[in-house]
């Protein structure tokens, strides 16, 4: 299952990976749901995903904060699964040393192996959880190396949940991008992806979340086109109202005088599942940073440090029933 990433004839299609579970004191590699536990029970899942912005400073720290953000909440009474996008080398380093990921936790990515660029996607999978299958499937419409990271988890005989972390193509492109992406994606959720080198069961239902920069026109059409149902919309939500935003809060002044605020991040669904929560996380959530010491000894009048956003992003938090 080594990756094939580096081969262009495998973008848009599966290209299996393995997953992990810590052991102590190191991560050992999983293949197969036969090392997992057993969800043909399984009635009840959460899923949450928030991307953690690599471009600004201080990446360990805001991550490290995101980590304990998330180990905070109130535990769900039934599996959750974790999708976090712009992670960088570093950040995996973090969730691996990270004691409350080690216990409850399979990782998806040792190592930066399966990105085809500096940061990527990664998913945390519940130990509660049986993971049938791990794969990546690269866009080939895309220029800033972003895929679609999906987890099998076993369910049904032959009818998995499949779940699907992604980050969309950033910025305008002509013609448009993410709308491609997402019918990709969207393929291998409905079951009816063609021309695959690897063997995929059609899922009982599947579930689709990331940033998915929504933010142009043919972005809120993008889901009905490709059949998928949208969370906020399915609750009663309305696009364009404060409550619909993820992005532009917690950014500079000027930049959201420039591009306003925006329904980033989307979690979307189909098959038999249903949607009964969702709610958005990590507003208001900082950091300190204390600047460099300067050469001098003598106290300086001028500030000690600041306070920075965790990200720009608000996260996510959906809960689903499955039928």
């Amino acid at each position: 299952m080594a990756s094939r990433l580096n081969n262009p004839r495998n973008f848009d299609l599966p290209n299996l990976q393995s997953f992990y579970h810590y052991i102590a004191p190191t991560w050992t590699p999983l293949h197969a749901h036969g090392d997992t536990a057993n969800t043909s029970t399984l009635r009840n899942i959460r899923l949450t995903t928030w991307n953690i912005d690599f471009q600004v400073p201080c990446k360990n720290e805001r991550t490290a904060a995101a980590l304990r953000y998330l180990s905070q909440r109130p535990p769900a009474p039934y599996p959750e699964v974790i999708f976090l996008q712009e992670m960088v080398a570093s950040d995996l380093e973090l969730i691996k040393a990270t004691p409350w990921v080690q216990d409850n936790f399979y990782i998806t990515d040792f190592s930066t192996q399966h990105w085809l660029g500096s940061y990527g996607t990664t998913t945390l999978v519940d130990k509660r959880l049986s993971v049938e299958r791990v794969y990546r499937v690269p866009y080939a419409a895309s220029r800033m190396q972003r895929d679609a990271l999906f987890v099998d988890i076993a369910l049904n005989p032959n009818a998995p949940l499949r779940l699907c972390n992604t980050h969309l193509e950033s910025l305008v492109s002509v013609p448009p991008r993410r709308p491609v992406q997402l019918r990709r994606a969207a393929d291998f959720m409905h079951g009816t992806a063609d021309g695959e080198e690897v063997s995929l069961p059609t899922p009982h239902g599947a579930i689709l979340a990331g940033d998915l920069n929504a933010f142009a026109p043919e972005d809120a059409v993008a889901p009905r086109d490709c059949n998928l149902h949208d969370a906020f919309l399915v609750l009663g939500g309305r696009d364009g109202t404060e409550e619909s935003f993820t992005w532009g809060q917690q950014i500079t002044d000027w930049m959201r005088e420039k591009f306003g605020c925006s329904r980033m991040d989307k979690v979307l669904f189909c098959g038999g599942l249903r949607v009964t929560a969702l709610q958005r996380i990590g507003a208001g959530e900082k950091i300190w940073v204390e600047y460099p010491k300067g050469d001098s000894d003598e106290e300086s009048d001028g500030e000690k440090g600041e306070e920075m956003w965790v990200t720009d992003h608000l996260g996510l938090q959906a809960e689903f029933e499955i039928f």
